[in-house]
C-alpha cells in the first residue's frame, strides 16, 4: 500500500510542477545537414548512392509538455543537400577512361516532411535543461535535376549528353535527436543534433539517354541527414 500512495505521490508531483511551467513551446533552428549512409555514398556501382554534400537544414517544431519531464511534440522538417558533380565525374571517368566528363546539377537533393512523437526533459537547472525526443511520419523529396556530358579523348568531337530530370518522391519518415535549451525570460536557445531517415523511391523518373532518347525509370535512395541546428524557442 505505501508504494502505491508512493507513485501515486510522484505522479501528482509531477503534475502539479508540470501546471507551474508554460505547457506550449514553439521553437525554430537552423544548421548544417550532414548526408549520412548511402546518401551521402559515391560508390558509382551502387544503386543507392546518393552523391550528397553537407547541406542546410531548417526544423521547426511544436512541443506540448504533459509533465514536467515528458511531452509530445510536431516537427516540421526541410533540408537542401547538393549533389557531388565533381567526385560523380571523377567515378564515371575512372570507369569509362577514353571519356572526359562534366557533371553539371543545377537543383539539389531538397524536402522534408511533417513528423509527431514524444520528447522527454531533464532540467538541470531552472534555465538549463536536456531534451531527447523521436517522432514519426512522412517526408516528400526531390532529386537533383542533372546532366552529364562525355567526349571521347582522342576525338573531342564525338560528344554525348545524359539529362536527368528532377523526380519527387513521398515515404515514412522517423527521426530521433537529443539537446539542450538555455531559458532567456520566456526565449529559449537551442542546440539540437537530430537524425531523420526516409526510405523513398523515386518512380517518375525520366530525362534524355546518350543516344537522345527519352526514358522513364526507378530508383530507390534512402534519404539520410544528421543536422545540427542553432535556434530560438518561445515557451506560452
Amino acid at each position: 500500500m505505501k508504494y502505491f500512495l508512493l507513485i501515486l505521490l510522484t505522479v501528482f508531483s509531477q503534475l502539479f510542477y508540470a501546471q507551474s511551467y508554460e505547457r506550449n513551446y514553439i521553437g525554430l533552428a537552423i544548421g548544417p545537414s550532414f548526408a549520412m549512409s548511402t546518401f551521402d555514398n559515391t560508390t558509382l556501382s551502387d544503386s543507392t548512392s546518393g552523391f550528397a554534400k553537407t547541406g542546410v537544414g531548417l526544423v521547426f517544431n511544436y512541443s506540448y509538455r504533459i509533465t514536467h519531464n515528458f511531452g509530445v511534440t510536431a516537427i516540421i522538417n526541410y533540408s537542401s543537400n547538393a549533389f557531388n558533380d565533381m567526385v560523380y565525374a571523377d567515378s564515371l571517368e575512372q570507369a569509362h577512361p577514353d571519356y572526359n566528363v562534366s557533371v553539371l546539377s543545377d537543383q539539389n537533393w531538397s524536402g522534408g516532411g511533417i513528423l509527431a512523437g514524444a520528447f522527454l526533459s531533464f532540467p538541470f537547472s531552472k534555465n538549463f535543461s536536456w531534451d531527447v525526443r523521436g517522432a514519426f511520419g512522412f517526408y516528400g523529396f526531390y532529386s537533383p535535376r542533372t546532366t552529364i556530358n562525355a567526349s571521347l579523348k582522342d576525338d573531342p568531337n564525338k560528344k554525348a549528353e545524359y539529362f536527368k530530370q528532377r523526380a519527387s518522391a513521398f515515404s515514412y519518415a522517423y527521426s530521433v535527436g537529443t539537446g539542450f535549451k538555455y531559458a532567456l525570460s520566456r526565449y529559449y536557445i537551442l542546440l539540437f543534433v537530430d537524425y531523420f531517415n526516409s526510405p523513398l523511391q523515386f518512380d517518375n523518373a525520366s530525362g534524355w539517354d546518350w543516344d537522345d532518347q527519352p526514358y522513364t525509370t526507378k530508383f530507390k535512395q534512402d534519404v539520410s541527414t544528421l543536422e545540427a541546428t542553432v535556434g530560438l524557442g518561445y515557451f506560452f
